[in-house]
């Protein structure tokens, strides 16, 4: 409901120009408009294992991958990648060694600087060179072109490029930046930008579970879902053979208990998608008398969602006339 992104300090925006650094600012800001909560952060760790993309022995992968071919054919090979790769053919093994050690260092420091937030808010790139610059210093311009985004891949991490503005009379953009298996977030926070609302969960993923009560959207316990990044899916409906219990619990919740269709009736939801890892740690942490298990939908489809020890039950106040439990909520604060 409210992301938290990190943001750069402003002497890691250095690289930028002056020019720059306002359309970063103005897209920081746009993201706070839009109900985005921003802190800052040192990425100063991230930028330096963006370095060892061009500056490292880690480039030895790439002889390794192609080495022998392009000494076959240095005369096929654009000059400065076959400069490149050759050279990394006399890297020592103990540079390439270190060189992973410091990436592993670098990845723990990622994991750990996004603990606190759902997301990174980084430029996408430091300008736009015309193709004299980049003839005239390759290697050194591509490497300044990636100064926010080589450590991505280097430290497996997932990003979502959009546009953000204009700076210096060229196109400028941010990128949303996340842990790996976590591209929804970065593609929801990316959509911010664009004043229109995320695309469908790509992939179209997670694991469905149904909730009846106090995890609802505005309920007590629904930042159990939240926190886990458990993404909204639409309200649902059981089918025709539940009863709902108020249970005695603090804070309130109901119980959802099937009974068949002969004494049942259909009971309003909501359905939010997991990933198993927070499906997991979810269930984990579920108190007594609650569980999870299956769930019949109007639709005749089953789906995982919360159920009620029925003995437990027996001991609330059955409130399946009101259909749900915020129509409960509602009748019974009139």
């Amino acid at each position: 409901p409210r992301p938290r992104v990190a943001v750069p300090r402003d002497e890691d925006l250095a690289p930028l120009s002056p020019g720059g650094r306002a359309a970063f600012a103005a897209a920081v800001k746009q993201l706070e408009a839009a109900g985005v909560t921003t802190a800052v952060v040192d990425v100063s760790p991230l930028l330096a294992a963006a370095r060892l993309l061009y500056d490292g022995a880690l480039v030895a992968e790439r002889y390794a991958a192609v080495g022998e071919f392009v000494a076959d054919h240095r005369s096929a090979v654009d000059p400065t990648v076959a400069r490149i790769i050759l050279a990394a053919g006399r890297l020592p093994a103990h540079a390439l060694a270190a060189d992973q050690e410091r990436l592993d260092r670098y990845r723990v420091h990622a994991y750990s600087l996004l603990s606190d937030y759902d997301a990174l808010l980084l430029p996408t790139t430091t300008g736009h060179p015309d193709i004299a610059e980049v003839l005239a210093d390759p290697v050194g311009l591509n490497s300044r072109m990636g100064t926010y985004t080589n450590f991505v891949n280097l430290l497996d991490m997932a990003a979502v490029a959009v546009p953000a503005g204009e700076a210096d009379g060229s196109p400028f953009g941010v990128s949303v930046i996340t842990r790996a298996f976590e591209d929804q977030p970065a593609i929801d926070i990316a959509a911010l930008f664009t004043g229109e609302q995320a695309p469908h969960p790509l992939p179209d993923g997670g694991i469905g579970l149904a909730v009846f009560g106090a995890h609802l959207t505005g309920q007590p316990l629904n930042h159990q879902l939240t926190d886990t990044g458990a993404r909204y899916a639409g309200e649902v409906t059981t089918a025709a053979s539940y009863r709902l219990t108020a249970l005695r619990t603090t804070p309130p919740k109901p119980g959802l208990v099937r009974v068949g269709p002969e004494a049942g009736a259909a009971i309003a939801g909501e359905r939010w998608l997991l990933s198993p890892g927070a499906l997991g740690r979810f269930l984990a942490a579920l108190p007594a008398p609650m569980s999870l298990g299956r769930v019949e939908l109007d639709d005749g489809s089953w789906v995982l969602g919360f159920q009620c020890d029925p003995h437990a039950a027996a001991d609330g106040t059955d409130i399946t006339e009101h259909g749900g439990w915020r129509a409960y909520l509602e009748a019974t604060s009139a």
